[in-house]
C-alpha cells in the first residue's frame, strides 16, 4: 500500500505528497492499532475516519536529544539498504521510503533526486518538523484522547490510558537502542543474501554431483591437484585399481 500510494508516486513526481493511503484496509486486516512511521504522520486522516480512537504521542527530553537519535537511525537504515538494494530487488521500495521519509521530515525534495549514499539529516529543518508536528497534534486531537508520554514514565500511564487493569510488572523493555538498531538494520540485510546464497550454493552443488559424480569439495579438490600437476609440468598421478587374488 505505501510503496504504490505514497511513496512511488512522490518519487516519480520528484516532490513529497502525503497520498490517500487505504487506513480502512489496515483496520480490517484484523489490526486495532498502529505505530511509528509512516502512520504517525496520518494521525487527522485516522481522527477523521475513526473519531473515537486514541493517539499517544511519544517525546523526548528535548528537541536535540530527538535530532541525535532521529539522525543516528537514519544512518543505520540506509547504509544496508544502499548496499542490499543492488543485491536485493525487493529493497528498492526500502529505498523509495528512506527518500520520501527525508524529504518530508527535512522539507527537502532533493532527497528524490540525489544519489546513494543519502545526503545527512538537516538539523535545523528536522528540528522544525519534529516540533510542528507535535504541536499540531495537539492542537487537532482532543485532549481526553491524548496521552503525552515519555518510555521512561514505564507501564502506568500507558495502562490508565488505555485502560488495561492487568498492568505488567516486568520492567519496561528497552530494546531500539541506537546499537540495536543497528544490529537489526544489518541483520534484515543479511539474512535474505544467506537464503539467496544457500540455494545457489546447493542447485551448484547438485549439478556438480550430477555430472561428474563428486561432491563440490571433492571436486574442488580433484582441480586443484590438476592445476598443480599442469604448473609442475608433470602428468597428475593415475590412480590403479589391485585386484585381490
Amino acid at each position: 500500500m505505501w510503496t504504490e500510494q505514497v511513496f512511488r508516486p512522490s518519487y516519480i513526481a520528484k516532490e513529497r505528497t502525503m497520498g490517500t493511503p487505504d487506513i480502512d484496509m489496515i483496520a480490517k486486516s484484523g489490526y486495532q492499532g498502529t505505530m511509528d512511521l509512516p502512520m504517525a504522520l496520518y494521525y487527522e486522516q485516522v481522527l477523521e475516519e475513526y473519531p473515537d480512537c486514541k493517539f499517544i504521542l511519544t517525546v523526548r527530553e528535548s528537541s536535540e536529544i530527538w535530532f541525535k537519535s532521529w539522525d543516528t537511525l537514519l544512518k543505520s537504515i540506509t547504509q544496508p539498504a544502499r548496499y542490499a538494494r543492488n543485491i536485493l530487488p525487493f529493497m528498492n521500495r526500502f529505498g523509495l521510503y528512506f527518500r520520501w521519509l527525508s524529504a518530508v521530515v527535512n522539507t527537502d525534495d532533493s532527497y528524490f533526486t540525489t544519489g546513494w549514499p543519502l545526503p545527512d539529516q538537516q538539523k535545523a529543518p528536522s528540528i522544525a518538523s519534529y516540533e510542528a508536528h507535535n504541536a499540531r497534534v495537539r492542537e487537532v486531537i482532543p485532549s481526553k484522547q491524548l496521552l503525552e508520554y515519555s518510555v521512561k514514565e514505564g507501564w502506568e500511564p500507558l495502562c490508565n490510558f488505555l485502560e488495561i487493569e492487568d498492568c505488567p510488572t516486568v520492567p519496561f523493555p528497552k530494546s531500539n537502542s541506537a546499537r540495536s538498531v543497528q544490529v537489526q538494520s544489518v541483520s534484515a540485510m543479511l539474512l535474505p543474501l544467506v537464503i539467496v546464497l544457500f540455494v545457489l550454493f546447493y542447485g551448484v552443488a547438485m549439478f556438480v554431483k550430477k555430472t561428474t559424480g563428486k561432491t563440490v569439495l571433492g571436486w574442488a579438490n580433484m582441480k586443484c591437484v590438476q592445476l598443480q600437476h599442469s604448473l609442475m609440468g608433470s602428468p597428475p598421478p593415475v590412480r590403479k585399481a589391485f585386484k585381490s587374488a
